[in-house]
C-alpha cells in the first residue's frame, strides 16, 4: 500500500506547484466596455401610468437604432435598437425610460433592414422615506 501512496502524494505535489505562481490570465475584453455593459442596468423601464403622481424631470429624447449593413450581418433588431435607446438615456443622467414606439424600416442608403426605437429619458425623483 505504501507504494502506491507515494506515487499519488507526487504526483497530487506536482499538480499543486504546478498551479502555482507565474499563473496569469489575460482577457480581450475591456474592463471599460464591461462597465458600460452594465449600466442601463441601472435604468427602470417605466410608463407613464406607472409613474402616476411621483415627480420627474424630462432629461430628453432618445432613438436608440439596430442596423444591418450587409446580407451577412445579423438582422436589425427591436432588443438591440431598445438596448441603445437606454445607453442613450444613461448618457443624459435618466434613471428611466419610457418607450414610445419601435419602427422597422427596409432597404434605407445606410441599412438593408434598420429598427428605431424612439423613448422618452426621464430622471424619477426618489419618493422621501416616511
Amino acid at each position: 500500500m505504501r507504494l502506491t501512496v507515494i506515487p499519488f502524494v507526487a504526483l497530487a505535489s506536482l499538480c499543486l506547484a504546478s498551479c502555482q505562481g507565474g499563473v496569469s490570465f489575460e482577457s480581450n475584453l475591456d474592463p471599460n466596455n464591461v462597465i458600460d455593459y452594465l449600466k442601463p442596468g441601472s435604468l427602470e423601464e417605466v410608463t407613464y401610468q406607472e409613474l402616476g403622481d411621483r415627480p420627474y424631470i424630462s432629461k430628453g429624447f432618445v432613438a436608440g437604432l439596430s442596423c444591418q449593413v450587409k446580407e451577412r450581418d445579423f438582422i436589425a433588431n427591436e432588443t438591440d435598437a431598445r438596448n441603445d435607446a437606454r445607453n442613450k438615456a444613461v448618457e443624459l443622467g435618466a434613471n428611466a425610460i419610457v418607450f414610445n414606439k419601435c419602427i422597422r424600416v427596409q432597404k434605407t442608403e445606410a441599412c438593408l433592414e434598420s429598427v428605431t426605437c424612439y423613448a422618452d429619458a426621464l430622471f424619477v425623483k426618489e419618493e422621501d422615506a416616511k
